[in-house]
């Protein structure tokens, strides 16, 4: 079995977010626990560093490699490279000729979950997408999802209007409101809604419910946590692998501490729609 050198060599898990953060939030926490679990699996010790305690890693003196769950600004990998250079970026990569990453194919996806709106019938699909901010200058990231359906929605068969695009914190708030906005502009309603995540979605239809309009607006989320397919109605959504990934990851730093001259690697996963009944023929 692969291990870290040392009996005291620990591996470092870095969270993008903070840990109160991280509790809302499905997605980054099962990316956490599927690396931790692999770890655990293979008895190596495991360090933990959030948002709120991240300069605490540079004070580490026995750490044998890190794995990095979120979004980085280069600073940042930069920084971790010059104190640990065993690492793994999940879910996305600062620099892809230096670090090695576990990523999912979100263009793809997104061209899926609008082709799967479109054998619908739908055609006026609307977008409420999440921002997200790198390091200490808080660079905004700009999401796959969002320029691949950006991308989409421009050519034919679809219907564009700028006013159909949201964007704000990856939470249900953004998509309660996203959908209020678009009531508001009731001449012209989108007749589905592809959210960036599942708990966007919920937000989403969470609002339509309040209107009595859960039939009139389809609504198709992204990562399948586990709530999606318990709520109601149950969410269409593309399954992002978060337990396959943590441990893809975890693989790669292990192959990297047994291989000095390891070069970057990148895997791509692929996504999968799942389907429920939150999206209806149109």
């Amino acid at each position: 079995k692969l291990k870290p050198q040392a009996d005291n060599e620990v591996i470092g898990i870095v969270q993008w977010i903070s840990s109160h953060d991280e509790e809302e939030d499905p997605y980054y926490y099962q990316l956490r626990k599927s690396v931790e679990s692999y770890f655990l699996k293979e008895k190596v010790y495991v360090r933990r560093y959030y948002q709120e305690n991240m300069h605490d890693l540079f004070e580490e003196k026995n750490l044998a490699g890190l794995i990095c769950i979120g979004k980085f600004a280069l600073e940042q990998a930069e920084a971790f490279y010059e104190h640990c250079s065993n690492l793994v970026f999940v879910d996305s990569n600062p620099n892809e000729c230096k670090y090695s990453s576990v990523v999912h194919d979100l263009e793809d996806a997104t061209e899926q979950a609008m082709q799967y709106l479109l054998n619908k019938g739908h055609k006026k699909i609307a977008y409420i997408g999440g921002r997200e901010f790198l390091g200490d200058h808080q660079e905004p990231y700009l999401d796959k999802r969002e320029l691949s359906y950006l991308k989409l929605i421009r050519k034919e068969p679809f219907i564009y209007n700028e006013k159909h695009v949201v964007t704000g914190p990856f939470t249900a708030k953004t998509g309660y409101d996203g959908v209020m906005e678009f009531l508001e502009n009731d001449h012209d309603l989108p007749s589905a809604i592809l959210c960036a995540s599942d708990t966007i979605a919920m937000g989403a239809l969470s609002a339509l419910g309040s209107k009595n309009m859960l039939h009139d607006i389809s609504v198709m989320g992204f990562n399948n946590i586990q709530g999606a397919r318990f709520y109601n109605p149950p969410i269409t959504t593309v399954h992002l692998d978060t337990k396959l990934m943590g441990h893809l990851a975890a693989n790669l730093l292990m192959i990297r501490l047994e291989n000095p001259s390891y070069v970057p690697s990148k895997i791509k996963l692929k996504t999968k729609i799942v389907e429920r009944s939150s999206v209806r023929k149109v």
